[in-house]
């Protein structure tokens, strides 16, 4: 936490974003930062389709538009300034697929709590998705941690 903190007080970004790390509280706010863009895409693409109706159809449609443009802009920006590592794939191809069926996983996860918070819980479909983004992000990147950047053999710790 303190390399963190004094990366972001003392305005070092070329090192907070750039430099190469082992630090996972590093890692995990360059993912949040990416994330953060990525929600932005996802969340500009959810609510121009949700411009077409209010019914539960539209707001999965638009679910599912966010999430492809999202994940995209997320696979690109991570490979640029999270995990620069090299993944456990055995092809770029293939750290893609795994990359994207992590993110299958986590747009099931954001289409329940979705449908949850909106049907169940009558929660407003923007302040939702706020919610539902922090809680799949958080998933999102552990899942891809692990499964994709921790070479074999190695545990986090």
């Amino acid at each position: 936490m303190k390399e963190l903190l004094s990366l972001i007080f003392a305005f070092k970004f070329k090192e907070l974003f750039f430099a190469p790390t082992e630090n996972g509280l590093i890692k995990f706010f360059r993912y949040a930062f990416v994330g953060g863009i990525a929600f932005v895409v996802d969340f500009v693409t959810y609510t121009l389709v949700c411009q077409a109706g209010t019914s539960w159809q539209i707001t999965a449609l638009a679910t599912t538009a966010g999430f492809v443009t999202g994940i995209i802009t997320n696979f690109i920006l991570s490979k640029k300034f999270v995990f620069q590592e090299k993944s456990n794939a055995k092809s770029g191809y293939g750290e893609f697929i795994g990359y994207v069926l992590i993110g299958l996983v986590g747009f099931g996860l954001n289409m329940l709590l979705m449908y949850l918070a909106t049907e169940m819980l009558s929660m407003n479909r923007y302040a939702a998705k706020i919610v539902v983004a922090i809680i799949v992000l958080v998933y999102n990147y552990l899942a891809r941690k692990i499964i994709l950047y921790t070479p074999k053999g190695k545990t986090e710790g």
